[in-house]
């Protein structure tokens, strides 16, 4: 009788830590969606402009299927999903930190523009592009470009999806971070200002 009563105290005993673990697994994927959109992102003052303007673009859920990417899914990096939760981690306590900052001093988005390969992530974009070395429905201009990127991917040649692709995700984003009044000439500057040589605004 001992050897059944502890038998069936140990079954109930992992029985419950099942059932606990699956609970906090559920809590913490809940958790993790809901803080990696715009939705959640642009309640920040400073993070108002990108998630409208993610909003308007092809990326924000403007295409024929209403597929949207979230802010997670490209600014995060998804080699492996504890790189994901170290970076989430991190990049939410710094911009914790920060955004009682840019209350006072608005950040140069503009100037940061010129640094968008460090915080838009490859990984993030072939987790839905997963195919794209393959596509054939792509212009010539397109497939060119990227069998050039994959080409580096094998040599170790920096490049990187924003390269080429400048502006992904923010549909008219310089427009909408330029100071009220500036003139087309002025954001034409600002824009060759920060686009690498030879690359175009980048197309869905």
């Amino acid at each position: 009788m001992k050897t059944l009563k502890w038998s069936l105290i140990g079954f109930g005993a992992v029985a419950v830590l099942v059932v606990v673990m699956a609970g906090s697994w559920s809590l913490t994927e809940r958790v993790i969606q809901a803080t990696s959109d715009e939705t959640f992102c642009g309640l920040c003052h400073s993070m108002r402009p990108f998630a409208e303007t993610h909003a308007l673009d092809v990326h924000g859920g403007r295409n024929p299927g209403g597929v949207s990417a979230a802010c997670a899914d490209c600014h995060l990096p998804h080699d492996s999903p504890w790189v994901y939760l170290v970076a989430k981690a991190e990049t939410g306590i710094k911009d914790l930190l920060a955004e009682p900052v840019a209350f006072f001093r608005e950040p140069d988005w503009i100037g940061r523009l010129s640094q968008r390969e460090s915080y838009v992530y490859d990984s993030g974009c072939l987790t839905c592009h997963k195919h794209l070395e393959r596509a054939i429905d792509q212009t010539p201009e397109a497939l060119f470009g990227h069998q050039t990127y994959f080409a580096g991917l094998e040599t170790g040649t920096r490049m990187q999806c924003v390269t080429c692709h400048i502006h992904v995700g923010h549909r008219d984003l310089l427009a909408r971070l330029s100071p009220p009044g500036t003139t087309d000439a002025g954001a034409a500057e600002v824009r060759e200002s920060t686009a690498p040589a030879g690359a175009e605004e980048s197309k869905p």
